[in-house]
């Protein structure tokens, strides 16, 4: 991981670019399935990023994400809450015309979920690398809308959201 965000950086500031701050916002989806129960819990998080583009159509987006939970889910009389999600990730988005464009992302992210039953709560939080994917569509130089996949270590995470160059 760390040879790969390496040569990007490289590969980046050797290529003809230009860049700018993006930042968004995101409706996020997390559901893990096992043998015995499946969880699902969303949140909404905030998101910066400085993206670096190349003449080539490829650009970069190191970015950050913040975030909190929205929707909770019960499992068997528990009560399951997420209650912070922090990532970092450095995507590559390609564009195929004017407006639409595909990303793909190694990430590095933490969630802190809490469960509680009868006066009683835990919390557990967790650092996992995972990857993902999305595509987007700019509906004006300052107006993008995105759907994404990501997964960590099992867990599926789908976000839709919009990105607003700045």
């Amino acid at each position: 991981m760390k040879r790969l965000m390496i040569g990007l950086g490289i590969f980046v500031l050797a290529a003809p670019v230009s860049a700018q701050w993006v930042a968004g916002g995101d409706y996020v989806n997390l559901s893990d399935e096992s043998e015995f129960f499946d969880v699902s819990v969303g949140g909404i998080y905030a998101s910066l990023g400085y993206l670096v583009e190349s003449e080539s159509g490829l650009t970069f987006l190191p970015e950050m994400r913040l975030g909190t939970g929205v929707a909770d889910d019960t499992i068997l009389g528990v009560d399951i809450e997420l209650d912070s999600f922090f990532a970092f990730s450095v995507r590559g988005q390609f564009e195929f015309d004017s407006s639409f464009y595909v990303y793909a992302a190694p990430s590095y992210a933490r969630v802190e979920l809490t469960a509680s039953a009868a006066g009683m709560s835990e919390s557990e939080d967790d650092w996992e690398f995972g990857v993902g994917g999305g595509v987007g569509y700019k509906f004006s130089d300052k107006a993008w809308g995105e759907l994404s996949y990501e997964t960590y270590d099992g867990t599926d995470v789908f976000s839709i959201g919009f990105k607003v160059p700045f």
